[in-house]
């Protein structure tokens, strides 16, 4: 009795080499190379995830130190409310406890460790743009002050409102635009 395998035809040379030994060696490099790069992607991917943002407020030592400002700066800002209604010099008061509010914030934020400010970087010109906002509230209450009318001009810079870069750091400190319209 014969098998199905003893009655096939003996297979036949193609014709065909084998490959040279320098194909072998050429596959294996352009596999290593497509190896590595994909390595190096994976690298990069990761350090892009992981990169500080130079525009937000980042580091986690100094997010905690202007939280816990801000919730301060939020409680010594509910307690001088200005009141668009009452007298000018009530205003003017209140407008002036809430500044104090704003330099004891930047003053209490500016007590971190300098290094750590520097490392996330726009946290120093962010209290900079509080001092300034600082500055034009104060010139609004001398105004009120002295009798006149006064209306808060958001101090610029590059031609755009500081109050729009503060807004840009990542922090939610405080609503600016109330903070700035209710004077």
């Amino acid at each position: 009795m014969t098998t199905y395998w003893e009655r096939m035809p003996p297979l036949r040379e193609t014709g065909r080499r084998r490959p040279s030994r320098g194909v072998g060696i050429a596959v294996t490099v352009v596999t290593l190379v497509v190896l590595g790069l994909l390595v190096l992607a994976g690298f990069a991917l990761w350090a892009y995830a992981d990169h500080d943002r130079i525009e937000l407020i980042d580091r986690p030592d100094v997010v905690a130190a202007v939280d816990a400002g801000c919730t301060r700066l939020r409680a010594g800002l509910a307690a001088s409310p200005v009141d668009v209604g009452s007298p000018a010099s009530v205003r003017a008061a209140a407008i002036a406890a809430q500044d104090e509010a704003i330099r004891a914030f930047v003053a209490e934020v500016r007590r971190l460790d300098p290094v750590a400010r520097a490392d996330d970087l726009p946290v120093d010109d962010w209290l900079a743009d509080w001092e300034s906002l600082a500055v034009a509230r104060d010139d609004v209450a001398d105004a009120l002050r002295r009798g006149g009318r006064a209306s808060l001009v958001v101090p610029r810079d590059g031609g755009e409102p500081i109050t729009r870069r503060m807004d840009a750091v990542g922090v939610a400190c405080v609503d600016l635009s109330r903070l700035v319209r209710r004077t």
